[in-house]
């Protein structure tokens, strides 16, 4: 497995490995809709990368790959500051998008 697709199928695992804790954090039902909406995203990504190619020589691709890292350990940090959910939400956010670009450089 690649880097690439080692840094998409890492995501979607610390997600699932924490989500019923952040959706536990949720105050409203629309907190829990936007992790929920994330969490599917970043499974999409996942699922949809593994019978593609990635070129991880490829510059765009390496970038996205440390992005990626650099998203990880923030949702790995935020995970014990469940208190301000509206700032988890938008590191998932954050981070799923980014794996959203690189799992769209798949070939």
């Amino acid at each position: 497995m690649g880097n690439s697709l080692q840094a998409l199928e890492s995501q979607y695992m610390l997600l699932t490995q924490n989500l019923s804790a952040v959706l536990a954090a949720c105050k409203t039902q629309q907190e829990k809709d936007a992790v929920m909406a994330q969490y599917v995203t970043a499974r999409r990504n996942y699922w949809n990368a593994i019978h593609k190619t990635f070129h991880d020589d490829d510059p765009a691709v390496v970038s996205l790959v440390k992005q990626m890292g650099k998203e990880q350990k923030q949702i790995e940090n935020a995970k014990n500051k469940l208190d301000d959910i509206a700032k988890v939400i938008g590191m998932i956010t954050n981070a799923v998008a980014v794996g959203t670009a690189l799992a769209a450089a798949a070939g």
